[in-house]
């Protein structure tokens, strides 16, 4: 293996970690909310269609329970974990990332950061080009 081979490599392996970082700090962030909102959900509480009305026509609770959802569980931060795993784990047997995987992360994480700079979107790119993008 070439020593431009395996710096590629390696750079995936940490963009891998970072991914699963960035997904794990998100997910963390929402504990408090999660914790609050997960009785509500064991009754069933998002078990409702109400959720699919418009956001204004919402009540404060079941905004509040959505919005939880959305920001834990059913938020990127799972996938984004998941590809990191997946990443590290092709890194160490030799697979490098294919290129256009970097830049669409970069492009996501790019307009992301332009809507709302002081999130977690802004390492995306970061990471994105840490997974290389020469093909």
């Amino acid at each position: 293996m070439s020593t431009s081979s395996t710096a590629r490599l390696r750079s995936a392996r940490w963009g891998g970690t970072g991914l699963i970082a960035l997904g794990l700090a998100h997910l963390a962030a929402g504990v408090p909310d999660l914790l609050a909102a997960s009785p509500g959900w064991a009754g069933g509480g998002l078990w409702t269609l109400t959720h699919w009305a418009p956001v204004a026509q919402q009540s404060a609770e079941s905004l509040a329970s959505g919005l939880t959802f959305w920001i834990t569980l059913g938020s990127c931060a799972v996938p984004l974990v998941l590809l990191g795993a997946l990443l590290r784990a092709l890194a160490r047997q030799g697979v490098a990332p294919p290129w256009w995987l970097g830049v669409a992360l970069a492009v996501w994480g790019g307009v992301a950061t332009l809507v709302m700079p002081p999130s977690g979107f802004v390492l995306v790119p970061v990471l994105a080009a840490l997974l290389g993008w020469r093909r």
